[in-house]
């Protein structure tokens, strides 16, 4: 053979092979979801019912996120509602709302008040999580708009759940820090990963990502850099959302080139109180008492402790410092609520708020109360005469809590008196990605980033909430956006001419036998694994503590559908989604 015809023949070779089409990539799942949290799960069962092959990373080790310490959901016109005898309208609400939030991003809340009834309220009921009352649910709302489930948003988040763990074509990968995006030719394709408890580093490839991280009100640092302009910044601020709410959606999706907008729009409340079991001292309880007179560190009434959120955030942080003290006596004693860690309903002997001295304050006299909480007692106690004497009055003169005798509070006169020390304190993101009506990421210019979507808190709820966060307007919006996402990958997934190539899940593990099972450690020897932190073992840690605190027996939580050792079986897990109501029913 010539050398010629040697050429030919390659040449003839290289030109078929160009001729050849190229192999379709190799796709770990049609659509990798970051972020287990509620909008997560929602546009993951949007899809999974659909057929489309779902793959939900998480770097907890449950899905839920915030979603199952949160309460409900705003949705308007409802048969809870009619049902209460309430009359509301998609008009009404939208103008409730775009009166209170002043700048709330109006497409967004015309398409919410729409269609909130059948994408949330609806979906709870055909997924089997019962609405039991509708509340009023702050002042931005002319009507109950307010919904809740029996425990509380856990119900609707253990629903969506048990509904993916139902599809096969939806997996679950816990414990992975994901570190950056991946993009090839201009479109978003993967997400590099880390094991948080082994290190293992991989990358996952997707035809769509779809961005859930949440916000990223628990870092500090983070909510400080972006502190809202026309405000004065805390001298002490406290963390009331999630540990894992650090905003790192914010920077994937940055790196990849989206817009991040209205990061100084923050929803910061009023009445968060030191965890005293966080050591650091960072982190609040939610707590209040609507019986309670506050004072400031002068000893003085500041704000209508009843009024507007927004306007007592006003108040508390133009006063220096930036903190304040619920003063109440024994017949405000009962007044008091609290949530946000589940220590609070441990069954102990008295109140764990009220009896509490590293919390609460308690002396016979006024006097005694000033000088325990570091306060003019002169001052302390010429503002609760005055209070008291204008509840007498029947008007409150100074800050128009009350203006008739039959709605002022009961006088504080009853000893023993009681005074709790509050901060302002992070909670909700009302700033991040921006998206388009389709829950496309967008970039600086309003141009769609192929292959990435964003949905919930990390979109700042699409700025419904405008500057003024409203009440069930964080919940709502995150399944709303998990549905609307899920629903264009759905579109886009039915148009498709072929199928791609995915990896073959693994296969299941067989259960094991009631037989095969036993309780690994005792009470002291699970003392000794909590004692140093470790990577990826956060919800482990907390909820054993909780097991530790309460003298749960193991066998309250675990048995053959629930084994002590990791078991790749759906039957498993849904068994597992029964058991998250045990610490968090409301």
């Amino acid at each position: 053979m010539t050398s010629r015809t040697m050429m030919a023949i390659a040449l003839a070779a290289a030109l078929a092979a160009c001729s050849q089409p190229e192999p379709e990539p190799e796709f770990d799942a049609e659509a990798i979801i970051i972020g287990a949290g509620i909008s997560g799960l929602s546009a993951a069962l949007e899809m999974g019912r659909a057929g489309v092959d779902v793959l939900l990373v998480d770097m907890n080790t449950v899905p839920g996120g915030h979603a199952v310490m949160a309460g409900g959901f705003a949705i308007i016109d409802t048969p809870t509602q009619q049902a209460a005898g309430f009359t509301d309208s998609p008009d009404r609400a939208y103008e409730d709302w775009q009166e209170w939030t002043e700048d709330g991003d109006p497409e967004w809340t015309r398409y919410y008040v729409e269609n909130s009834r059948e994408l949330i309220y609806d979906w709870a009921v055909e997924l089997g999580a019962d609405w039991v009352r509708v509340a009023v649910g702050g002042y931005e709302n002319s009507v109950p708009r307010f919904h809740f489930s029996e425990h509380g948003a856990v119900d609707y988040v253990l629903a969506l759940v048990r509904a993916a763990l139902e599809l096969q074509n939806v997996k679950f990968i816990w414990n992975q820090r994901v570190d950056h995006l991946t993009v090839d030719s201009g479109r978003v394709t993967g997400v590099e990963i880390t094991n948080l408890r082994t290190g293992e580093m991989q990358t996952l490839r997707g035809e769509h990502m779809i961005l859930a991280t949440g916000g990223f009100e628990g870092n500090l640092e983070r909510v400080l850099a972006n502190w809202m302009p026309d405000l004065p910044e805390p001298d002490r601020l406290l963390v009331g959302a999630s540990t894992h709410a650090r905003g790192q959606g914010l920077d994937l999706a940055s790196e990849v080139g989206a817009e991040i907008a209205n990061l100084d729009r923050q929803y910061i409340y009023t009445n968060g109180t030191v965890n005293i079991r966080d050591p650091e001292g960072v982190f609040a309880i939610t707590a209040g008492n609507d019986l309670s007179m506050w004072v400031n560190s002068n000893g003085e009434r500041f704000t209508n402790e009843i009024g507007f959120d927004k306007t007592i955030l006003v108040d508390l942080l133009n006063q220096d410092p930036t903190t304040y003290w619920a003063i109440f006596d024994e017949a405000g004693r009962d007044g008091i609520s609290a949530r946000g860690v589940e220590w609070i309903n441990t069954p102990m002997d008295g109140h764990p708020l009220l009896d509490n001295p590293e919390i609460t304050s308690k002396a016979t006299t006024l006097t005694e109360l000033a000088e325990s909480i570091g306060i003019p007692a002169d001052a302390l106690a010429a503002s609760v005469a005055h209070y008291n004497a204008m509840i007498d009055a029947g008007e409150d003169a100074d800050f128009s809590r009350f203006v008739t005798a039959e709605d002022a509070p009961p006088r504080i006169e009853q000893p023993p008196y009681y005074a709790i020390q509050f901060f302002p304190m992070t909670r909700k993101s009302m700033g991040g990605v921006t998206i388009d009506m389709q829950g496309r990421a967008l970039n600086d210019h309003g141009d769609v980033i192929p292959g990435l979507y964003a949905i919930g808190e990390l979109t700042g709820s699409v700025g419904i909430n405008g500057k003024h966060g409203m009440d069930g307007m964080f919940l709502g919006p995150a399944v709303l956006t998990g549905r609307i996402a899920g629903r264009t990958i759905v579109a886009a997934h039915a148009n498709r001419d072929g199928a791609l190539e995915l990896r073959a899940p693994a296969a299941e593990d067989s259960m094991p036998a009631p037989g095969d099972w036993e309780p690994s450690l005792t009470a002291t020897e699970l003392e000794a694994l909590l004692a140093t932190p470790r990577d990826g073992y956060w919800h482990f840690e907390r909820s054993h503590e909780l097991v530790l605190e309460r003298q749960y027996q193991c066998t309250d939580c675990h048995s053959a559908e629930v084994p002590f050792f990791p078991v790749n079986n759906r039957t498993s897990k849904l068994a597992q989604a029964e058991l998250c109501s045990t610490c968090h029913g409301r």
